[in-house]
């Protein structure tokens, strides 16, 4: 099961609309965590932090791999 979105080539103004589109298709799945793979640009990762705040479900960026952002889905 791919629990895994990742945003390496995508347009920023994309990038909103295809986390609303991931998150839901992971919550029908019952997924109960999910890994968004920024890479290291600040700019996309400030753009999915922004998206995320809209949920309620606790993010955090991995220690050892700061190009990814995990999410607990419950």
């Amino acid at each position: 099961m791919k629990r895994t979105l990742d945003l390496h080539g995508i347009k920023h103004s994309e990038v909103p609309q295809m986390i609303d589109q991931f998150l839901w298709e992971q919550i029908q799945k019952k997924s109960t965590s999910v890994e968004i793979i920024t890479g290291n640009s600040n700019t996309m990762k400030e753009i999915v932090k922004k998206s995320l705040t809209d949920y309620d479900f606790d993010t955090y960026e991995e220690v050892y791999n700061q190009g990814k952002i995990i999410v607990r889905l419950f």
